[in-house]
């Protein structure tokens, strides 16, 4: 780190996250567990989510490399 206050924001960013955790570990603990047809339907959202994400930057890939992120180009001369 480059400077105290750079070691202030990571201490500070570390704190936090170690807050978040607890308090999400605290809640998963006291919240009922869930049956089991929900356990198969955030399973199946899951793989969905997963599936289109991969999907969309599949197609992002596909449309830069054939050139459909290019800005558009006419060949004409500009009008004086």
């Amino acid at each position: 780190m480059r400077n105290n206050y750079q070691w202030v924001l990571a201490a500070a960013l570390a704190a936090l996250l170690v807050a978040a955790t607890w308090f999400c570990v605290s809640v998963w603990r006291s919240t009922p567990a869930m049956p089991v047809y929900g356990n198969i339907i955030l399973a199946g959202a899951a793989v969905l989510v997963l599936v289109s994400g991969c999907g969309l930057i599949a197609l992002m890939f596909y449309s830069h490399r054939k050139g459909y992120d290019e800005p558009a180009r006419s060949d004409r001369a500009a009008r004086e």
